[in-house]
């Protein structure tokens, strides 16, 4: 009987461990984020998903689309949030629709914008304020 015990203890240890992989492995796994500029701004931005370039004083409207990088992909549910590391540079206000952002450009500068997807910060997208031409 003690050796029948043991067994059920290891095979539900097993199961346990299994389970916790297997919906593990339903997640999606960061891979990039696609940026679509939503606005049109009254002179020239550059924004793409590696990198931002706002003249200062200019705000411009994007949509993202966090990518996966396994067959997994994110859904509307997904928390997605921009996050500027240097406000005094550039500020990241939230848009009128999920996954949509205000970027501003604040001050002549560079920083960095953390892409924080359900709580953990998985990218950092570099951003220049430069001087309106």
């Amino acid at each position: 009987m003690a050796k029948q015990r043991h067994f059920s203890r290891v095979s539900g240890l097993a199961g346990a461990l299994l389970l916790s992989v297997g919906s593990a492995a339903c997640q999606p796994d960061y891979g990039s984020i696609e940026v679509e500029v939503a606005s049109s701004p009254p002179v020239p931005v550059s924004i793409h998903s590696r990198d931002f370039r706002v003249p200062v004083g200019i705000s411009v409207l994007i949509n993202v689309t966090p990518i996966s990088d396994n067959r997994n992909d994110y859904i509307e549910t997904d928390s997605v949030e921009l996050t500027s590391q240097d406000r005094s540079v550039l500020n990241v206000e939230p848009g009128p629709e999920e996954w949509s952002f205000v970027l501003v450009g604040v001050g002549l500068g560079s920083t960095c914008v953390d892409v924080v997807i359900n709580g953990a910060v998985e990218d950092c997208i570099s951003a220049e304020v430069v001087e309106q031409s």
